[in-house]
């Protein structure tokens, strides 16, 4: 079922910046009103001026009160949350070894139990705001598998935790979303990698995320990958899996990093 944008109410985490900063600026214009949600009140509040669909709101996804605060803020102040983008997430360095777990286990706490913690805190709320969508913003590296491998594992668990509660939230009329972008340069992902290679060409913007994720919140989409074509290597690494794993070792980022 279409949903018509609209009046309704949006929150979107990781607002500062990059994806989220568009998304919130996209949702704005067509007609949400936005609570954009990060720990960078600044940016927030420049991101706002103006606007005065923009509600800045400052909070952690690492925090579960801080989420649960921010779920009782959104309810008290506007009675319902019909959309909810989880897309707050970090990048994670290479793991070697012991020196490495304080880092990884911090990227699976920002880029997994974010997202968790965000659709606990909202998921009454939610559903008494029925047609409602979740979207977590997760990555094609969370098909693929390859660079960073505590952000590929976030990635991964979320694509797997957004699949599983598509199928058991959609009786409550709520619809969730995995989205799965691609080479996307922002500032926490500037893709100084990827642009260094003959791949740099696939490097998109924001703007290209932040329109998919209109997109998917107007029909309802439980999956969707951006820009459409990295499809394809999902597709290669299935039903070619020899053929994938020769052409991905030859990367840079085989070697587990983004620099």
């Amino acid at each position: 079922m279409r949903f018509d944008p609209a009046g309704k109410v949006a929150v979107v985490t990781g607002a500062s910046s990059g994806i989220g900063a568009a998304t919130t600026r996209r949702l704005a214009a067509a007609g949400m009103t936005v609570v954009a949600v990060a720990r960078r009140e600044d940016r927030l509040v420049e991101l706002a001026a103006g606007r005065a669909s923009i509600r800045p709101y400052v909070a952690d996804v690492r925090s579960t009160a801080q989420m649960d605060a921010l779920a009782a803020w959104v309810d008290a102040e506007y009675g319902a949350c019909h959309v909810l983008v989880n897309n707050a997430g970090i990048g994670g360095g290479t793991f070697d070894g012991r020196d490495d777990l304080d880092d990884a286990l911090a990227t699976l706490d920002v880029n997994l139990s974010g997202p968790i913690r965000g659709m606990a805190a909202f998921a009454a709320l939610l559903e008494r705001s029925a047609p409602a969508r979740v979207i977590n913003v997760a990555s094609v590296a969370g098909k693929l598998g390859i660079g960073p491998a505590a952000y590929a594992a976030s990635k991964f668990a979320l694509v797997g935790f957004s699949e599983a509660t598509a199928l058991s939230w959609a009786h409550r009329g709520i619809t969730v979303c995995q989205l799965n972008p691609g080479f996307i340069e922002t500032e926490g992902f500037t893709q100084a990698q990827i642009k260094r290679s003959p791949m740099g060409r696939l490097v998109g913007q924001p703007e290209l995320v932040a329109v998919a994720i209109h997109d998917a919140i107007v029909r309802g989409s439980t999956e969707r990958t951006v820009p459409r074509w990295y499809r394809a290597f999902v597709v290669l690494r299935h039903v070619a899996a020899p053929l994938y794993r020769a052409v991905a070792s030859r990367m840079a980022r085989a070697g587990g990093s983004r620099t």
